[in-house]
């Protein structure tokens, strides 16, 4: 039961879990009397995060991140940095990930595949809406908005430096907008298409609201991941990490 909870963490502080329990072991040993050459208890560091890692149900690129944070820990410990470095590069990780933090939806990047996939998937109609929820860098919508100058195209992203990256990269587009805010927030009568790359954590609630707010006759797409106990109407795989397909249900 609790370990099921702890699935439902985002994956950086399943990440920090793991670290801060291995670091715990270690200590503890430590208390205990045993005496070890410094790299050893680094290497245990590693093996006990790792582990608890791969418990946490973390992605191999997590685990791979986990084994190398000790060791890297290590080579910097003494060297002179300054206290101003580390400031900047926390709140240079809390801009571009802070939203995910709060929403438990990591960033992810959908293929140039997955691009040219949503094409097709848009109406036929010229004046349609388009909104990508947790856009990232704006990558699909900036792609879109080039090749159907007929659509309208909007992308909302929480994290504030995630979100001017996308908004510089649709500023030349007239018929595309990127919105500083919460998903959860968004009014998503006004869209034909709803199209979402997010984490399996949202998905019920996701789809609660696209239920509630999207129009008969829309279509809502989610890149990877599946809506609990709904099936969709289409799958189609995308190029990308293993399993990435564009699941399709029209409303």
């Amino acid at each position: 039961m609790l370990l099921s909870l702890l699935h439902r963490l985002p994956p950086v502080l399943r990440a920090l879990l793991a670290q801060g329990l291995a670091f715990a072991g270690v200590l503890l040993l430590a208390r205990l009397g045993l005496r070890l050459p410094g790299i050893v208890w680094v290497l245990l560091q590693a093996v006990g995060a790792v582990f608890l890692s791969r418990a946490l149900a973390l992605e191999v690129r997590w685990i791979v991140l986990q084994a190398a944070l000790p060791f890297l820990a290590r080579a910097l410990w003494g060297l002179a940095v300054p206290g101003w470095v580390y400031l900047v590069l926390f709140v240079a990780l809390a801009l571009v990930f802070g939203g995910g933090l709060l929403t438990r939806v990591p960033l992810y990047h959908a293929s140039r595949d997955a691009w040219a996939k949503l094409e097709g998937l848009l109406p036929d109609r010229p004046g349609f809406a388009f909104v990508d929820l947790g856009c990232g860098f704006g990558g699909p919508v900036a792609h879109l908005a080039r090749v159907r100058p007929d659509g309208r195209f909007t992308g909302i992203e929480a994290s504030p430096l995630t979100w001017l990256v996308a908004w510089l990269r649709c500023l030349p587009l007239p018929n595309a907008s990127i919105r500083l805010g919460s998903l959860w927030r968004a009014e998503l009568a006004a869209f034909d298409v709803a199209y979402a790359f997010l984490s399996p954590v949202p998905m019920a609630a996701l789809w609660a609201k696209v239920r509630r707010e999207l129009k008969p006759g829309s279509r809502f797409i989610s890149h990877s991941f599946e809506v609990p106990g709904e099936t969709p109407q289409r799958t189609i795989p995308v190029a990308g990490r293993d399993g990435a397909r564009l699941l399709v249900w029209e409303l």
